[in-house]
């Protein structure tokens, strides 16, 4: 009767980057969503280069080692109103990057949360200010 009162669940307005896209396929799909950047001068170690696109609300930077995905960076401010939005989206992306139960025990700073899943080999940093997402692929590490 009243759908005020519904929960409103999270969905991405933005593209999801998989860990085993390639360059090409990444920049692709970046592309749906804005004009892509591409740095070549990565002041990040390890890194070949990096692709940035943003919006007003977003921002997608993804890391490359040796035409890999290394890492992700979502600065996202949807689902950003509360402490129970910013839980949902966080959920989502631990669901999306593998499931909650191959998550071992978050490691929680004053700042981030980090969840490390070594069955999928990759780790999530919860920024707790901002509610940035980040996605390290540690495949290769």
């Amino acid at each position: 009767m009243f759908n005020i009162f519904k929960k409103v669940k999270f969905e991405p307005e933005f593209p999801i980057i998989e860990l085993d896209l390639t360059p090409d396929k990444v920049f692709r799909k970046l592309s749906t969503f804005s004009s892509v950047e591409r740095i070549e001068d990565s002041s990040k170690k390890d890194i070949d280069f990096e692709f940035v696109v943003e919006n007003d609300v977003t921002r997608i930077h993804v890391g490359f080692a040796n035409d890999r995905v290394s890492y992700i960076n979502y600065l996202i401010d949807q689902f950003n109103s509360s402490e129970n939005e910013k839980a949902e989206k966080l959920n989502w992306f631990l669901e999306y990057y593998g499931s909650k139960e191959e998550y071992g025990e978050p490691n929680n700073t004053a700042y981030m949360i980090f969840f490390h899943n070594t069955k999928s080999k990759l780790s999530i940093v919860y920024g707790l200010h901002m509610g940035a997402i980040r996605v390290n692929n540690l495949a290769d590490a």
